[in-house]
């Protein structure tokens, strides 16, 4: 099930889901160019859906190749897109305390806001109390290649 959407350029979009996944597609295409599971990793030894890391933000810096994932383990991850959007790869992960509920590149591409909370965004089913609900603001250093 798709959770969250981003659009990355007129042709191409990126979706995250609840059940740990990450995928790249284009708008021509009925299936994902590319899928990464367990995109923010497993909790503990077992596989099943409660230990899974639900995405529960994407964001795409608009006509370039970076891509920011959120969960509820606390970390936005930054993810390279490659060349024809056939591969994702980790570029850095950046820890929270706190359940990743919102995140958005800003128009320069300079800032990443994160929006982080307690709680889920779409419910309880799990809290932290050591995390606040606040406003993450991300200074990027952009490079050129």
């Amino acid at each position: 099930m798709i959770e969250c959407v981003s659009l990355c350029n007129e042709d191409n979009f990126v979706t995250s889901s609840c059940n740990n996944s990450l995928s790249l597609w284009s708008v021509m295409k009925k299936k994902p160019l590319v899928t990464v599971r367990n995109a923010h990793g497993v909790i503990g030894q077992s596989v099943d859906s409660s230990s899974e890391n639900w995405i529960t933000a994407v964001t795409a810096l608009k006509c370039a190749d970076l891509i920011a994932s959120g969960s509820k383990d606390g970390c936005i991850r930054l993810w390279k897109v490659g060349e024809n959007f056939k591969s994702l790869t980790l570029h850095c992960v950046i820890p929270v305390t706190g359940f990743i509920n919102s995140l958005q590149f800003s128009c320069d591409g300079k800032l990443l806001i994160a929006s982080v909370g307690q709680e889920h965004k779409l419910g309880r089913w799990w809290s932290m109390k050591s995390a606040k609900n606040l406003v993450f603001i991300i200074k990027l250093k952009i490079c050129s290649e």
